[in-house]
């Protein structure tokens, strides 16, 4: 197996670990798969895999170390980010039966999705690791900076994706009651963004 290929599948691993486990971007994307479906959730989900892919190809073209090189600029991120998480969960957990399907009560869009993940602390540093493991050292940099991109692009919308999925079947399974499941991921989804600015911070954060 040549080395290249190798580096490929070790490459999907991780962004397949990275991008399906819980976290808030995948939280929104079952909340809005609830209420709104698979179809017209799709645009998030796209917004939210380029909007990562943007980062880990800015981190490798040396970019994104000059922004989160600067504390003051990661603190930013990590506050923005909670508070526009929490905005997004909010939108969702409040909104009123039937109100989806009124032109005046849009799924998230594109550019939530890449918001959401440009305000994500986490995205920023499983980026600078994705590019600091796999790319930094590699014989042909370019090559494997855009086969990541590549990979990670895939495998993050579809991860993405199925966590609309999630949404989706859990409210049919709930008789379309997306009302109550969404408040219910609405509360870990505030939790978790708690528990993340709070470990952000005792790291070193502030």
């Amino acid at each position: 197996m040549s080395e290249y290929l190798v580096a490929v599948l070790s490459m999907a691993s991780f962004a397949f670990a990275t991008s399906a486990s819980p976290g808030p971007v995948n939280i929104v994307a079952a909340m809005s798969g609830a209420e709104f479906g698979i179809k017209r959730s799709c645009s998030y989900v796209l917004g939210a895999a380029l909007g990562f892919v943007t980062i880990l190809v800015g981190i490798g073209v040396g970019f994104g170390g000059i922004l989160v090189s600067n504390r003051a600029i990661t603190n930013a991120l990590a506050i923005s980010g909670a508070i526009y998480m929490l905005y997004l969960a909010y939108k969702l957990a409040t909104s009123k039966p039937g109100a989806s399907q009124q032109d005046n009560a849009p799924p998230p869009r594109f550019i939530n999705g890449a918001i959401a993940q440009w305000l994500n602390p986490k995205a920023w540093i499983v980026s600078i690791s994705a590019i600091s493991i796999y790319v930094a050292n590699s014989k042909n940099y370019s090559l494997y900076l855009s086969s990541f991109g590549v990979i990670f692009f895939v495998i993050c919308f579809l991860s993405i994706l199925g966590w609309v999925v999630v949404g989706s079947r859990t409210s049919r399974l709930l008789n379309g009651n997306y009302g109550a499941f969404n408040k219910t991921m609405a509360a870990l989804l505030a939790l978790s963004v708690v528990y993340f600015v709070v470990e952000f911070v005792m790291l070193g954060g502030s």
